[in-house]
């Protein structure tokens, strides 16, 4: 009999055996990365083109030219092709970030050959029809004129001009008179330039064998869709020169706030002993920000701090909203808690608390065929192998007190991050 008034014994995690994600090249020369791994016939692919915002000559164009990928092809319109993904029940999603343009859907298995008919014609053969792109621009125009309603738009979009430089790819500079300035043809010339073979990998999970390997091959593994290979530009950061900004947002009752900073990269030593720092500071709801400036003073529903992290770029940015009157309360307060992580030893239970949450975070990261996809693309971005995690875990088993605080000393001067509030003075 299982004596329950006897507590477990509770063992450490010391290592994790993960499904590595497999490569593969297909007939023309596209990388296929997969993770074959889940007990369901699911089946999730991720085409991945060299197509964000850092290769666009003009505001919007990555984006408008990613999501008129759906609306009509050569033998489909815009609503067979909804119709199509709905019937078998697929989920389709078109997106850009700042380096990458993305087509991703995912499909039971039994329906995947339906689907990639459906799909090679939506990605080779978009005909960026006008009436759709009309009504794609009159859509985002309205959904950027109640966005930039808000103060946290206005002050995330300052804060990424402050850090960057107005004209920066990594800057957030939509203007409303962009959407009138944007033509099909730019839409086509961005689209022939960088969605095309040469510019794509693949990275499929679920069940993926060997039949679902052949499956693509056949539909994406052809020159048909061949193009030259795109050369990456590069930008000057220009960074302000004022480390305190403030966008006025009239008759606002709430103000937001970022404060940051540049940061280093994944290939960085100090990378995965910062991520516990950080933590600490503010990046779960037990941490010093959210003890300090929600429960203790009750400046704001929420604080928290995290780090971006860009191919070309990283930065940590603490973020809230507040009353106008706590705007500077809340600031003294982000740089005590600073300065506290400098001058005084994390305790051993706060410690031990982190490094329990991280690691329950991480193993999350790797809970299932799509989790474990995801990971691997969080380090193939930035040309990491998985010894990656395996320093993560060794960092979380062993880093210290004292070393946080060396960390915090080097890393987290207040006088060195720029701020940014955005409302009503």
């Amino acid at each position: 009999m299982l004596n329950r008034t006897i507590q477990p014994t509770v063992n450490p995690i010391e290592h994790i055996d993960m499904v590595k994600a497999e490569k593969r090249l297909l007939s023309n020369g596209i990388p296929v990365h997969f993770v074959n791994a889940g007990t369901q016939d699911v089946v999730k692919i991720d085409f991945v083109f060299e197509a964000g915002t850092w290769f666009q000559l003009a505001n919007l164009v990555a984006s408008l030219c990613n999501s008129m990928l759906e609306e009509g092809s050569a033998n489909f319109t815009a609503a067979e092709i909804a119709e199509k993904f709905d019937y078998y029940g697929a989920y389709i999603q078109l997106t850009v970030d700042q380096n990458q343009g993305f087509v991703n859907v995912v499909t039971l298995g039994k329906y995947l050959p339906e689907i990639l008919e459906v799909l090679e014609d939506m990605i080779k053969r978009p005909i960026f029809p006008e009436h759709e792109l009309e009504v794609l621009i009159a859509k985002n125009k309205q959904k950027w004129l109640l966005e930039n309603e808000k103060v946290r738009t206005l002050c995330q979009k300052k804060f990424t001009q402050v850090l960057f430089g107005d004209e920066h790819p990594y800057a957030i500079n939509n203007k409303l008179e962009d959407f009138d300035r944007i033509t099909r043809d730019e839409l086509i010339k961005f689209y022939r330039t960088f969605y095309h073979s040469g510019n794509c990998h693949i990275i499929a999970a679920g069940k993926v064998d060997e039949a679902v390997l052949q499956m693509i091959d056949e539909r994406f593994g052809g020159n048909d869709w061949l193009g030259d290979k795109v050369e990456i530009p590069e930008y000057e950061i220009n960074s302000s020169a004022e480390k305190k900004h403030h966008v006025e947002k009239a008759n606002g009752i709430q103000s937001a706030i970022r404060v940051g900073k540049f940061w280093v990269p994944k290939t960085h030593p100090d990378y995965h002993a910062l991520s516990v720092l950080i933590t600490i500071l503010g990046g779960y709801f037990g941490s010093r920000l959210m003890t300090n400036i929600r429960e203790e003073k009750g400046y704001t529903y929420g604080i928290g701090s995290f780090v971006l992290t860009f191919k070309k770029a990283s930065y940590l940015v603490i973020s809230t909203e507040v009353g106008n009157e706590y705007v500077e309360p809340t600031l003294s307060e982000i740089a005590a808690e600073m300065r506290r992580l400098q001058t005084e030893l994390i305790s051993e239970n706060e410690l031990e608390t982190v490094k329990s949450y991280l690691l329950g975070e991480f193993l999350r990261d790797f809970d299932g065929p799509f989790a474990l996809a995801g990971s691997f693309k969080a380090i193939n971005d930035f040309n990491l192998d998985y010894s990656f995690y395996d320093n993560y875990l060794h960092v979380l088993r062993t880093v210290t007190s004292e070393e946080l605080k060396q960390l915090a000393l080097k890393y987290l001067n207040p006088d060195d991050f720029y701020t940014v509030v955005a409302g009503s003075k």
